[in-house]
């Protein structure tokens, strides 16, 4: 797939000492509690900081750089990556700075046929030299196709989650990261692409018969805001997020996500099976390979049940070997002869490929 993240080093970011990993436009990712699997997720979150020039309020946030090298200072002097999606790439050093916070010892953007440095020289900045801005050049290039990295994280259906609020009816060109925004992201889709509303709502119905349709109008109240609300089917009555159950809702917001009509670069999710019934996983695993198609799936589980839905080759394993976050990408070829009598989540369960996992 062109633009694809299709490559990926990361060497001293809190548990990932090393990692030289190749990227598939899906790859699911399992191991059991504690491996690692967020700190992968939160590698691509610390980039989109990078990009928004962030870093330093970053850091501080998590407590200095001492709790972002990899098991501190006195063990990691550096964290470096390396990214590759053709044709571009960007790659950087960074440093503990006296203050404890990190800065640039080096960063460079590049492209796949050439050895040359499209940035300034970096040493010692606090901030990233990448442009604030796309322009028609690498440096552009790079900042947009990060800057539609997508981690979505839909666990908060408590009565306070931002997902149950009201929110600005014009906050709809990109869905929030926790769903925040989701009843303007889907007026505006009805509005604009009747042919993905429709199949959102049809692959809700599957998981939830009872639910007929939204009713996506501004708050009576004040028509710049909008919440969630929907329709039974049978009844007139009209009910909000807060008469959903939380797998069903988080199931909206994941179908939604999925079935846009305008897709990020990547998406990435964290143990996205939370709560769903295994119908809801088995659905869920469709929709991944269907959009992975269009665009680049990257998520975390500890689901047998969702795991089993996908070929071998899109898994990546994660450990912890001597306290540091391993990860493999399966060959199917080692594993032939198991997969001629067991399915990829029964070969799991017997620890036959690592990552001892969670049972649903």
């Amino acid at each position: 797939m062109f633009g694809q993240l299709n490559h990926l080093k990361i060497n001293g970011y809190k548990s990932i000492k090393s990692l030289d990993l190749e990227l598939k436009p899906l790859n699911i990712i399992i191991g059991s509690n504690g491996v690692g699997k967020s700190n992968f997720i939160g590698f691509f979150k610390f980039m989109k900081k990078i990009i928004d020039k962030d870093l330093q309020f970053y850091t501080a946030q998590q407590g200095g750089a001492n709790k972002i090298l990899c098991f501190g200072s006195q063990t990691t002097d550096e964290i470096n990556f390396n990214l590759t999606f053709d044709p571009n790439g960007y790659s950087a050093v960074l440093v503990p700075g006296n203050d404890d916070n990190l800065i640039f010892k080096q960063e460079k953007t590049s492209i796949v046929t050439s050895a040359k440095n499209f940035l300034k020289d970096n040493f010692g900045g606090k901030e990233s030299n990448l442009p604030n801005n796309y322009s028609a050049n690498v440096n552009g290039f790079v900042v947009e196709y990060i800057n539609d990295w997508k981690v979505y994280h839909f666990h908060d259906t408590s009565a306070t989650a931002k997902v149950k609020q009201t929110c600005n009816i014009k906050d709809y060109r990109t869905l929030a990261s926790d769903g925040a925004n989701i009843a303007a992201f889907l007026l505006y889709t009805r509005d604009n692409n009747e042919k993905s509303y429709t199949q959102i709502v049809k692959t809700i119905q599957r998981v939830a018969p009872f639910f007929h349709d939204f009713k996506l109008e501004p708050e009576i109240n004040n028509p710049e805001t909008i919440k969630l609300k929907w329709k039974h089917k049978g009844t007139d009555d009209y009910f909000d997020a807060n008469d959903l159950s939380d797998g069903t809702l988080r199931f909206i917001c994941l179908t939604t996500l999925l079935l846009q009509p305008n897709l990020p670069k990547i998406i990435l999710l964290d143990e996205p099976e939370l709560g769903l019934h295994p119908f809801a996983l088995i659905l869920l695993a469709s929709m991944f390979r269907k959009v992975s198609k269009k665009t680049q799936i990257i998520a975390s589980t500890q689901s047998v049940t969702l795991a089993d839905n996908f070929d071998i080759e899109d898994i990546i394993i994660v450990d912890r070997v001597d306290n540091y976050s391993k990860f493999k990408r399966l060959n199917k070829n080692e594993y032939k002869d198991w997969l001629e009598e067991y399915s990829l989540g029964e070969i799991w369960q017997k620890n036959l490929i690592g990552g001892v996992p969670t049972y649903d």
